[in-house]
């Protein structure tokens, strides 16, 4: 049994992937059908993550932290959300994504993108005249609804894909769906982080603080079982690469996770404008690592 196989059965022996798989059409030239399903699974997994990735930017810039490199993530969000929703509908040939024909999905995807139309608006707003605390804090709920949409686009694709595939690349399909939605806890978490400090004293973080605990655990959980659990016995040698770059994103976890946990607690609040500059960073950083990481692993 070669490394990837064994890979792939220990995380699926984990539990730790979500029931959603995504696949695409499988008639883009140039790119086999297992290809093609997994651009589409690494593209849809990643709308998740920037749609709380896009709120995150907003607030951090709101509260003053890490200003000029937030106005630009806000500003590269909008524009890679945009082109994911034109390489959903048309096709990117050059990234082995195939366009949507299916009428059902497709809707829905129109559903996802009224809602991120509406967001984008507000992001362009914001640049340019600003905003109220209050507003910012809203738009969590825009950003929430739209990653729920891109889970009805997900859910659909798996069920009308999901025969075409083969087990190996089911599990592998579904490793990527993971990966993604560990960016997405991460954004998340730094999304609520950051309106906790902007709200403070609010009655609403305390559920903040709920939310970014479990979704806390759910990623450390995760990122310990990828990094350092392995087969009880292996014939063949593992990925360096793929180890090597597992492990370091954790290195940077494990400097970032007290950051999180340091907004969990109230009594640190007069402690949070030192913090949030290195979280800001910390959390684009690892983000950038999680997306590298998943590349490695694609190209196996």
């Amino acid at each position: 049994m070669s490394a990837l196989r064994k890979f792939l059965l220990l995380i699926l022996t984990l539990g730790l992937l979500p029931v959603c798989l995504i696949a695409a059409e499988p008639d883009t030239e140039g790119a086999s059908d297992a290809a093609v399903y997994e651009r589409q699974i690494q593209l849809i997994g990643r709308q998740t993550a920037l749609a709380h990735r896009l709120v995150r930017s907003m607030c951090f810039v709101q509260a003053g932290i890490d200003v000029p490199r937030n106005r630009t993530l806000v500003s590269d969000t909008r524009r890679e959300v945009a082109a994911a929703f034109v390489a959903l509908k048309e096709g990117d040939p050059a990234r082995g994504i195939a366009p949507i024909t299916n009428g059902n999905i497709l809707t829905q995807l129109g559903s996802a993108e009224m809602v991120w139309n509406g967001l984008d608006k507000k992001a362009a707003s914001f640049l340019s005249e600003g905003m109220q605390n209050e507003e910012v804090l809203k738009l969590t709920f825009k950003s929430q609804s739209l990653e729920k949409l891109w889970r009805n686009v997900a859910q659909s694709l798996e069920l009308k894909t999901s025969v075409e595939l083969s087990p190996d690349h089911l599990m592998r399909s579904r490793l990527i769906a993971t990966a993604g939605d560990q960016s997405r806890l991460l954004q998340q978490a730094g999304k609520d982080a950051c309106l906790i400090y902007l709200d403070q004293g609010a009655d609403t973080n305390v559920a903040r603080r709920e939310d970014l605990s479990a979704d806390l655990s759910t990623f450390n959980q995760n990122i310990f079982n990828l990094t350092f659990t392995r087969p009880a016995q292996s014939d063949q040698p593992d990925t360096p690469s793929l180890e090597q770059a597992a492990f370091s994103t954790w290195q940077t976890w494990v400097g970032l996770e007290p950051l999180f946990y340091a907004l969990i607690s109230q009594s640190n609040q007069a402690e949070l404008p030192a913090l949030l500059p290195e979280l800001s960073f910390s959390i684009e950083y690892m983000d950038l690592q999680l997306v590298e990481t998943l590349e490695i692993f694609m190209a196996l």
